[in-house]
């Protein structure tokens, strides 16, 4: 695992929760008193910390499962794109 790795999966987290957060806020399921903003972090921070979860209990390594966690992110907001569609 190298520098470059984490990073790279740190932005694909971030990345796909500032959209899921927009998406969220579309469907009007954004969470009372926050701002998209605010849930993107949320979002983000939640995804870190299960990244740091799986590898911290040896299940996989940090960079395994942040992609898992970028690409689950990533499939939701596609899902929330094509259910908000006509």
């Amino acid at each position: 695992m190298t520098i470059q790795q984490v990073q790279a999966q740190r932005e694909r987290i971030r990345r796909a929760a500032g959209a899921l957060a927009i998406e969220h806020n579309r469907a009007g399921s954004t969470p009372d008193g926050m701002t998209i903003k605010a849930h993107a972090a949320s979002i983000y921070d939640d995804g870190i910390d299960q990244a740091e979860q799986a590898a911290g209990n040896g299940a996989m390594t940090w960079v395994t499962a942040a992609e898992l966690i970028a690409n689950t992110y990533e499939q939701l907001v596609t899902d929330m794109q094509k259910a908000g569609r006509p």
